[in-house]
């Protein structure tokens, strides 16, 4: 599958946090997807605010599915690199305009499941930040060629 040519896709990412404040969120987007080096990369922006004078904030997110681990690549105003493996905790910084937040993710289940027009995928994970934990969560996320 290496070396196929990028194809816009539809991206649907579901959020929930099992604990804390928030409504499940709900990102729809389209990107590329292709295949580099065994995993498949899904490159997205997704608009994270609109000021006042009408100026958007954008993040250029490329998310990346191994057979083993997915990893999640934000650029811009709000930057972080995630990586999802089944039963290990991996740890990054988040980058804010105040400075820098310790997170750490606990990935208790990855699912992938592949579809006639692309695939789905399901993650559950634990997130702590600054060594507080902080909430449960579940992402699907729905990629469609």
């Amino acid at each position: 599958m290496d070396g196929i040519m990028a194809q816009e896709v539809k991206i649907t990412i579901h959020g929930l946090q099992a604990q804390g404040s928030g409504e499940p969120i709900q990102v729809v987007s389209v990107g590329q997807m292709d295949v580099q080096d065994g995993f498949i990369c899904i490159t997205y922006d997704e608009v994270v605010s609109e000021e006042e004078n009408g100026l958007v904030q954008v993040v250029k997110n490329t998310l990346k599915v191994g057979e083993r681990q997915v990893e999640v690549i934000k650029k811009g105003p709000a930057a972080s690199h995630l990586i999802f493996i089944p039963d290990q905790t991996t740890f990054t910084y988040y980058s804010t305009p105040i400075g820098e937040i310790e997170v750490s993710i606990h990935t208790n289940r990855i699912e992938k499941i592949d579809l006639d027009n692309g695939f789905y995928l399901k993650m559950d994970y634990d997130l702590e930040m600054n060594q507080t934990f902080i909430s449960s969560c579940s992402v699907q996320v729905t990629v469609e060629i």
